[in-house]
């Protein structure tokens, strides 16, 4: 909301049980239409339970296999999945090879519209790689709105887990624009 979203077309690519769905200020749930995208069967069937009654649209499928369209979003949200592991992709791209948190942030470049915003809790790995190859290629397609360092607590109570993440949040510039 500070950045100006007050409502609109919102992927969750990776929705999990759909904690960015239900901490959505009221106005803004009222004012979106969103898609949530969960590999996990079981986590998926919970986020459909939860959110039914809010017509939440849920795909049970990685974010490769996914279908949605293309400039179509005007958010993606996100704590995606991190590792040093690589997504499937189905297409040839030129992201095909990247790890796969930071392929998240490729392919929600492509399915945002031009203006749309890329939000995502991710892995201190994006940012803090020697090669600089993902950072060139995504700041060759989005401008960098912010990046924030969460301290290495910051999901210890949640989550029982003690990792460095980032929140880094990118603009697909308009078209015509760099």
């Amino acid at each position: 909301a500070h950045l100006g979203f007050k409502g609109g077309r919102i992927i969750e690519p990776a929705a999990g049980v759909g904690y960015f769905i239900g901490a959505m200020p009221k106005e803004m749930a009222e004012n979106s239409q969103v898609t949530a995208v969960e590999l996990d069967l079981l986590s998926s069937k919970i986020l459909k339970a939860l959110y039914k009654p809010y017509s939440v649209k849920v795909i049970h499928g990685g974010f490769e296999k996914s279908g949605v369209p293309s400039s179509f979003y005007d958010l993606a949200i996100s704590n995606v999945p991190f590792g040093n592991y690589q997504v499937p992709e189905l297409r040839n791209v030129p992201y095909q090879n990247f790890l796969i948190h930071d392929y998240f942030f490729a392919k929600a470049l492509d399915v945002v519209r031009p203006g749309g915003l890329v939000a995502f809790i991710t892995s201190s790995g994006t940012m803090d790689k020697h090669d600089d190859k993902v950072r060139s290629y995504l700041g060759s397609r989005a401008k960098l709105v912010g990046a924030i360092r969460l301290p290495n607590s910051a999901f210890k109570q949640i989550a029982n887990a003690e990792v460095t993440t980032d929140i880094i949040i990118l603009q697909k510039p308009m078209a015509g624009k760099a």
